[in-house]
């Protein structure tokens, strides 16, 4: 599914497509940003990047000035994060980004398109292991010679059932950026999308997966896009991220961890 729309400027790349809350237009412009860090600006309302400002983990990640808030933002920072990108600003004509086919294969598209793409170099070593724990949900982080992240997933359906798979630094991000999200058909009904996006039925998903594993490449994306918002990129800590059955909650909760970690430093 591809319905979107380019704009390439000399200062700015703008992309457009429709809202999956809004149903309606959402126009999104990219442009270098004069201050650090990725910033998201709603009617010329600011909105950084930061853990201090989220304000909801439920189905995705959103986050909120006190004036307005921007919903979607983790498939956007996990692609900043896969693609070396920092100090940009994303302005938005809706409280949402553009969600296309619930992947960040498209922000990678945006991003190459409007040469934000560069090398990640610098690099942070980890101090000492952080686990998280929530009920028989899990994230945990440990040092490790390079950044990498594996996931379990235990989810009761004849679709999915356990599922593990791991992705590192060195391995192509493309496996992770057209990892499609995935909601069961009641969700998916009432945001009136179950015929456009991947979703769950009685015994099976309504199309064909990229990979068996899929499902869990799209719960790494989500954990990269989560922990930027700790105000370092995550591929540049050399760690080794666990996730067990965790989802935004957990990895908004290890963003901060890892935000008082390395402003204690």
């Amino acid at each position: 599914m591809n319905n979107l729309h380019y704009k390439i400027n000399k200062q700015s790349i703008q992309i457009s497509g429709l809202g999956l809350f809004s149903k309606e237009p959402v126009v999104v412009s990219i442009e270098p940003n004069s201050t650090k860090g990725i910033t998201f600006v709603v009617n010329k309302e600011s909105i950084a990047s930061s853990i201090d400002l989220v304000s909801h983990t439920g189905r995705n990640t959103v986050l909120g000035n006190g004036k307005e808030s921007i919903c979607l933002v983790e498939h956007f920072l996990a692609a900043c994060s896969l693609m070396g990108v920092d100090n940009v600003l994303v302005k938005s004509n809706k409280n949402e980004l553009i969600f296309n086919d619930g992947s960040a294969i498209h922000w990678k598209e945006v991003l190459a398109k409007g040469g934000f793409q560069k090398a990640i170099t610098q690099k942070h070593d980890l101090k000492e292991p952080i686990m998280i724990k929530d009920g028989d949900k899990a994230i945990a982080i440990v040092p490790a010679s390079k950044f990498k992240v594996s996931y379990f997933m235990d989810f009761e359906h004849p679709a999915l059932g356990k599922l593990y798979a791991s992705w590192g630094s060195e391995e192509d991000i493309a496996r992770v950026l057209r990892a499609r999200t995935f909601g069961t058909k009641i969700e998916n009904d009432f945001f009136g999308v179950s015929g456009r996006l991947l979703t769950l039925l009685d015994d099976r998903f309504n199309m064909e997966l990229y990979e068996p594993n899929e499902p869990v490449y799209h719960k790494i994306l989500d954990i990269i896009g989560d922990l930027r918002l700790s105000g370092i990129n995550p591929l540049e800590i050399n760690m080794h991220v666990f996730g067990y059955k965790s989802g935004h909650t957990l990895n908004a909760k290890l963003a901060r961890k890892l935000k008082e970690m390395f402003s204690a430093s």
